[in-house]
């Protein structure tokens, strides 16, 4: 068969950058069982803005698969190009299989539309044919034994990879309330045998994509088996591999000093820790099995030997308030720079604890889905919900109020909105003060062209020249919010 396998791709940091490796993965099990597969990673390679609501289905047109594959997360099956293919695909008669965090969550929902052909929960190493051979529409596969490298050599665009993502374990033992991760990989963690085969896949990325400059270690528990963690970054050094490394997250009580200076010779610069919250109570909640007090060592360390912390936070957790969020900016405010700080509002995904306790409270119905923001110049974020003790509003206050007060520059991207915000809810004196001390002129510099470049924000650059020119030698704050041109009368 030929099978086509599609990602429709959202706008987040990691667009137009890093591949998604579940797709990468089916695929290797589908040539493996001897058809023909293609990747079109629309999150990895977006399409102009010109074509993105019509590439996908332009695709499936001409290609004809006898199989198409979507991986989706929910803000995804929510666009017009989704539901678009899928019209498409179940027109021409094309079986479609639907896989990814969407259809885990909502699987019992997916099973009820006649468009769709099978929906897949679970991991496919080495398992395409038994999802083929399948009579259930749901084919809940549970966790692979096996570790398959994915075939990112046929997607399309894949001469252009310069993040190579890859997997030293899966899952995770813990069982935070909040988190998705645990219910798309499981409660129990597994490393990834560091044997040939494993360093084969390394060795490879050379031929296959020449351009790669990062390994982006994407694991959810990376250090849950710390000697594990320290054998594959000596293991990665002594081989001399050209790449720089970066790991998406670590547990603060999983981490020693032997372990960061190891990180450090590979090139990481900044460590991920999840917080969520600083507030004791809200903190507790969570369910992380670890204390805040471990948290508070573990950015220490970090700064030691030269890594900047980044310092998850959440906006609207179960338990949150105005007042615990402020108790939560406080905290983060106790550490010292050099720190990178970054406040998401809650997004409850189904069949999590935080899911079930807003649903029993009334406070969302069973199947809310969450509009997707995720781009810097949407900031401060909608709220998502209103809840009982947190209204949608207060939460959008309160993510503005977070990064004013940790001196966050990505918030000069949606100036006039912060302003006007600013203003209305007497938090002028919080705007005077950011404007004083944060970064701005560093960020727009050095960091929104990237982000323009990978098509991670939708400012073209002439928009960009335009903020560049009225902010960058601006030394001085307002004294009044309608001091700058483009202010709202």
């Amino acid at each position: 068969m030929k099978v086509m396998l599609w990602k429709p791709g959202v706008y987040d940091s990691t667009r137009g950058e890093l591949p998604t490796i579940g797709l990468a993965i089916l695929a290797t099990s589908a040539i493996e069982a001897g058809h023909d597969a293609f990747i079109v990673d629309h999150h990895f390679s977006p399409p102009p803005e010109d074509k993105i609501e019509t590439e996908a289905t332009d695709i499936v047109a001409a290609e004809k698969p006898d199989l198409l594959c979507i991986s989706a997360v929910s803000h995804e099956w929510r666009m017009s190009r989704v539901q678009a293919v899928l019209d498409l695909a179940h027109d021409m008669g094309i079986p479609i299989w639907v896989g990814g965090p969407h259809a885990l969550a909502f699987w019992d929902i997916l099973e009820k539309d006649e468009r769709v052909t099978k929906v897949v929960t679970g991991e496919a190493d080495g398992r395409f044919n038994q999802i083929l051979e399948s009579t259930e529409k749901v084919v809940e596969l549970g966790r692979s034994e096996a570790f398959n490298a994915p075939s990112f050599s046929v997607m399309r665009d894949s001469e252009n990879l310069i993040t190579y993502p890859l997997f030293v374990s899966r899952g995770c033992h813990y069982n935070c309330t909040f988190c998705a991760a645990t219910q798309v990989f499981g409660r129990r963690w597994r490393a990834r045998g560091l044997s040939e085969s494993f360093w084969q896949e390394l060795d490879e990325i050379a031929v296959n994509h020449p351009k790669c400059e990062l390994i982006s270690v994407i694991d959810d528990a990376f250090t849950q088996d710390l000697d594990h963690a320290k054998e594959f970054l000596r293991e990665y050094i002594q081989r001399g591999y050209p790449y720089k490394v970066s790991v998406f997250n670590v547990r603060a009580d999983y981490i020693d000093d032997e372990f960061l200076v190891l990180l450090r010779e590979t090139g990481v610069e900044h460590l991920a820790v999840g917080i969520e919250s600083g507030d004791p109570e809200v903190f507790r909640m969570l369910r992380k099995g670890e204390k805040l007090e471990q948290i508070d060592t573990a950015i220490k360390m970090m700064q030691k030997v030269g890594i900047i912390p980044w310092l998850n936070m959440i906006v609207g957790l179960p338990g949150d308030t105005p007042e615990a969020h402020r108790r939560s900016v406080d905290w983060v405010l106790s550490h010292d720079k050099p720190r990178v700080v970054q406040w998401n509002i809650f997004t409850p995904f189904r069949g999590t604890p935080a899911y079930d306790f807003f649903v029993k409270r009334g406070d969302i119905e069973d199947g809310y889905i969450p509009e997707f923001q995720g781009r810097y110049q949407m900031l401060p974020e909608d709220g998502m919900f209103d809840a009982e003790d947190f209204t949608r509003e207060q939460k959008t206050l309160a993510q503005m109020e977070g990064y004013l007060r940790c001196n966050t520059p990505i918030l000069i991207l949606s100036d006039k909105r912060v302003r006007e915000l600013c203003k209305k809810h007497d938090m002028w004196d919080l705007y005077e003060n950011w404007r004083r001390n944060a970064p701005i002129a560093e960020f727009l510099e050095n960091t929104v062209p990237k982000k323009i470049a990978k098509g991670q924000e939708t400012m073209d650059m002439d928009e960009y020249n335009s903020i560049l020119a009225e902010f960058k030698n601006d030394n001085e704050y307002p004294t009044d919010p309608f001091v700058y041109k483009g202010a709202v009368p």
